[in-house]
């Protein structure tokens, strides 16, 4: 079997035996990939050494097609990330991220989500106390762009019709996006003005936007909609560690 070396994410783990470990990464020149870690002893999860979840580094693959459980070689950790785990702010957002990726990313390569998701998690751990909840918005609204289930934010879902600039929308979460004023409001749609528009536009491309607005109210949206499409009705339990500290605010995606 050919040796792999790629760059990789853990991004999650749980033992196997008492001296070896199963182990999620996400690699960038693989996709989502699981690997058996031999001679990984239990005190390593428990942060007695050995690697953690959301580590970063350069993963040596034995590697083989069709195969459900690869083998680990080695991992090199660059980054260890270990201030993700000790803020739960911090640690709920990198686990939505985590979530989204193990729940919907193939096994083939996707660079640009490879990149977007260790960027975010950068950021995310670097970012100062009131600027987490914009970091972990931004890098689960990436992920859900990346995977390919952004929503429609420019032209209405029930007509096609394309929204002026200044116009107030609602959001059809059913629909996957807007509706314009001049469309009946969907059953539980929420009123999208033209400032939350454009913010949750910025949250798409993975940066915060300047002012951030209604953190709460977005922290709510991203759970929502990703709970519908992406996660077959079942919510995440780390937004609820998010939506205690988002801040309240005007022009935000409030429900009908």
């Amino acid at each position: 079997m050919p040796n792999l070396t790629t760059p990789a994410i853990l991004l999650r783990t749980h033992p196997f035996s008492d001296s070896s470990r199963v182990l999620r990464f996400y690699a960038r020149d693989l996709g989502l990939v699981g690997v058996m870690a031999r001679g990984v002893h239990r005190g390593a999860s428990r942060g007695q050494g050995g690697v953690g979840t959301f580590a970063e580094g350069v993963a040596v693959i034995s590697f083989r097609e069709n195969r459900e459980l690869q083998t680990l070689r080695e991992f090199a950790p660059a980054r260890a990330h270990l201030a993700l785990g000790a803020d739960v702010r911090r640690l709920a957002g990198a686990s939505v991220a985590a979530e989204l990726v193990l729940r919907h990313a193939g096994q083939e390569p996707h660079p640009q989500l490879f990149d977007s998701l260790s960027k975010g998690l950068e950021r995310i751990e670097q970012a100062v106390p009131g600027e987490v909840i914009g970091e972990a918005l931004a890098l689960g609204w990436r992920i859900v762009q990346e995977l390919g289930f952004g929503p429609e934010l420019t032209t209405c879902t029930a007509c096609g019709s394309v929204l002026e600039e200044e116009e107030m929308a609602r959001f059809d979460l059913e629909a996957g996006g807007i509706r314009g004023p001049g469309c009946p409001a969907a059953e539980g749609s929420r009123r999208v003005g033209p400032v939350a528009r454009a913010q949750l536009g910025t949250l798409l491309t993975g940066r915060v936007p300047d002012g951030l607005r209604g953190a709460r109210a977005h922290v709510s949206l991203l759970d929502d909609f990703t709970t519908f499409h992406m996660l077959g009705g079942r919510r995440l339990e780390s937004f609820r560690f998010l939506e205690p500290e988002a801040d309240a605010g005007a022009e935000v995606p409030a429900r009908n």
